[in-house]
C-alpha cells in the first residue's frame, strides 16, 4: 500500500506554503500515474512530506520499505541556494528516495517473509 504522509509534528521546518505545495505535488504525481494511495496524517517527518510504500510479510505485518521524501531542512541548514531565471537567489528543496529502505531492513523483511 502507498501512503502520502503530510506534516506530523508542530515543529516542522519550512513554511506552511512549502508543506502544502509539496504535499499536493506528491498527491498530483500519484494521481497522474493512477496509483492508489491513502493519506496517512501525522506520519510526515519534520523536514517534509513523503510517500511511503509499505509491504506486508507472510505474517501480515506491515513494513515501510520504499520512501520518497521532500526535504526543506538540509538546504536551509547548509545554506544552499541557486540563482533562478529571475536572477534572484532561491533555496532549493531536496528530494530523497530510498528504493528498498535501508539494505538491512530490506534483508530483514525478506528473511522474515521466507521464515529464515
Amino acid at each position: 500500500m502507498m501512503y502520502i504522509c503530510p506534516p506530523g509534528q508542530k515543529n516542522n521546518v519550512g513554511s506552511d506554503e512549502h508543506w502544502d505545495l509539496s504535499t499536493k505535488a506528491l498527491q498530483g504525481a500519484m494521481d497522474k500515474k493512477g496509483l492508489a494511495y491513502e493519506v496517512d496524517p501525522g506520519e510526515g517527518v519534520f523536514y517534509g512530506p513523503k510517500i511511503d510504500i509499505k509491504i506486508k510479510d507472510q505474517l501480515g505485518r506491515s513494513w515501510q520499505c520504499s520512501t520518497i521524501q521532500v526535504d526543506f531542512n538540509l538546504p536551509e541548514r547548509f545554506g544552499m541556494t541557486y540563482t533562478g531565471q529571475d536572477g534572484a537567489e532561491h533555496q532549493p528543496i531536496m528530494i530523497h528516495r530510498a528504493l528498498m529502505g535501508s539494505l538491512e531492513r530490506f534483508i530483514g523483511v525478506l528473511i522474515e517473509h521466507y521464515a529464515g
